[in-house]
């Protein structure tokens, strides 16, 4: 059974087993997509007419499933809809700002109030918009489930319009309007006994402290260090509340850091990165969450990475500014020309990898996993197992052995389409870690495995979709074009042959090729 679809002017026939989405992409439309399950809610659409089900509204909040708003990627309906793009002024929800606090001269605290349906989760930001229409991300930093209000922490930018409103013009009683919240740097299960270390720059506090009033509730959690650092006395604005915390927590320490003056009393004079190169516990045994500014972060991953003895340690970030980025060879070299190495060649590993041996068993373990997962097979749309397992064995070979001879996209472009929490991304390398230890392999080698895999979590994890970029260009990726076949093919819809010499359409971002008839 076929049924239509009208977007924009335009009917789409649909098969019996298609997808709106994946009608939408065949056709050449330009939908936004990225973990084609229902998770990411990155597709979402509006029906003018018809019903898309209950299947693909599951998970969209009520106010929306009232307004028609649906997921594509979960739709396979079997009559007509007519369908449209999102409007933005649905997404957008009132909040009343209850209390508004200046903490430092730059600094000020936003309690707000919203509807019972907008419940932020800790970790997650929420854009704040202004009434012109720009709109700028705030961490969450508190614990909405324990508090009828949620807290954002706003910095006075130079020039910022949007945090010069709220700064200097937006006053308790002041209604606004913010984004649905978003971000995956959220406080996930936390291990009896674990130890945090929690590291941030700034506001870059802010989405740390929801992490650390959870964890210190818990009667079974492990020790924690707080590291906050600054430029000057001023940026360290919660100092005194983080101070009478680790007074009233043995398993709290506190480091104040200022890069410029005199050191703080009980802190250091320096940067954040300066103490943890300093810090003499061993890194493996702390789970580590960053925030703050991107150039911290990259410093952190070369601080960690510079560590003795290959430890796998397990880093969760949020950069609050995103520096455009592009690819020189293997290493990251971000717009102000400082290069992100990626971790040093390991001989010895590959020895231990059996010269490559271990390698390839591992990922045909993995993928034949991973291709049959609820969470990760929908990435893996279109492509086949082999490939997978080719390309990665290439790209790790290379950078074990150092020797720079992988021709393929580097992560950053191979997934730029994908919204990967941290979450997800560990996940990852959950399953992975399990194929490794059924094929052998120790916790000593497991870790030195794992530097080459945190290196590129900055690159992977996102929560939207992010260009392809080659040079410090941006390239297209939407779009199809016809193409005459110098070799036959089948079409990825009906499966029907394709001649050699037969012209067929090729989907720049999916990499699909449908016949004629599926074209049309």
């Amino acid at each position: 059974m076929t049924s239509e679809l009208n977007y924009d002017g335009r009917c789409i026939t649909l098969a019996s087993s298609e997808t709106v989405l994946e009608g939408l992409l065949r056709a050449g439309v330009r939908a936004k997509y990225s973990c084609r399950a229902g998770s990411c809610h990155v597709c979402m659409m509006r029906v003018v007419s018809g019903e898309p089900g209950v299947e693909a509204q599951k998970g969209l909040p009520n106010d929306l499933v009232e307004r028609g708003y649906f997921l594509p990627c979960k739709c396979r309906p079997d009559h007509a809809l007519s369908i449209e793009e999102p409007d933005p002024v649905d997404l957008l929800s009132d909040a009343m700002v209850a209390e508004k606090q200046i903490v430092a001269p730059d600094v000020c605290v936003l309690r707000l109030e919203a509807s019972p349906d907008f419940r932020p989760r800790p970790g997650q930001y929420i854009t704040v918009m202004h009434p012109d229409g720009e709109g700028r991300p705030y961490s969450v930093a508190s614990r909405p489930e324990q508090d009828y209000f949620f807290d954002l922490h706003v910095r006075r930018i130079a020039g910022g319009k949007v945090s010069g409103w709220l700064f200097d013009e937006v006053d308790a009683g002041d209604v606004i309007k913010l984004q649905p919240p978003a971000g995956s740097f959220v406080n996930r299960d936390i291990e009896p006994g674990q130890k945090l270390l929690l590291i941030g720059t700034g506001t870059g506090l802010a989405p740390l402290l929801p992490l650390l009033h959870e964890s210190l509730d818990r009667g079974d959690a492990g020790k924690i260090w707080l590291v906050h650092g600054g430029r000057h006395p001023s940026d360290l604005y919660a100092d005194q509340e983080l101070r009478d915390l680790s007074q009233r927590h043995d398993r709290l320490q506190y480091v104040p850091c200022l890069s410029g003056g005199k050191s703080p009393e009980g802190g250091v004079q320096g940067r954040v990165t300066d103490w943890l190169a300093g810090f003499t516990d061993c890194l493996s045994d702390y789970r580590i969450f960053a925030a703050g500014n991107p150039d911290m972060i990259a410093s952190l991953y070369e601080t960690v990475q510079q560590r003795p003895g290959g430890q796998y340690v397990q880093v969760v970030t949020d950069a609050f500014e995103f520096a455009h980025s592009r690819i020189d060879s293997v290493n990251e070299v971000d717009d102000s020309s400082r290069v992100r190495r990626v971790p040093a060649p390991d001989p010895e590993l590959w020895e231990a990898l059996d010269d490559g041996r271990i390698l390839r068993d591992v990922l045909h373990e993995f993928y034949a996993l991973a291709f049959e997962d609820e969470r990760l097979g929908s990435y893996f749309a279109g492509v086949t197992q082999q490939r997978l397992r080719e390309k990665q064995y290439n790209f790790l070979r290379s950078l074990i052995l150092g020797t720079r001879d992988y021709l393929g996209q580097r992560p950053k472009n191979a997934h730029h389409w994908m919204v990967i929490s941290d979450e997800l991304f560990d996940y990852r390398l959950s399953l992975m870690e399990t194929c490794m230890r059924k094929h052998g392999l120790d916790e000593r080698w497991i870790r030195r495995w794992h530097v080459f895999e945190e290196f590129f979590r900055g690159d992977i994890v996102k929560s939207q979709p992010a260009p392809r970029t080659v040079g410090g260009q941006v390239v297209p990726q939407w779009g199809i074009e016809d193409t005459v076949l110098e070799v036959g093919a089948l079409c990825d819809r009906c499966q029907n042959a394709i001649d050699a010499g037969e012209i067929a359409r090729f989907h720049l971002d999916q990499g699909k090729i449908f016949c004629r008839e599926c074209s049309a």
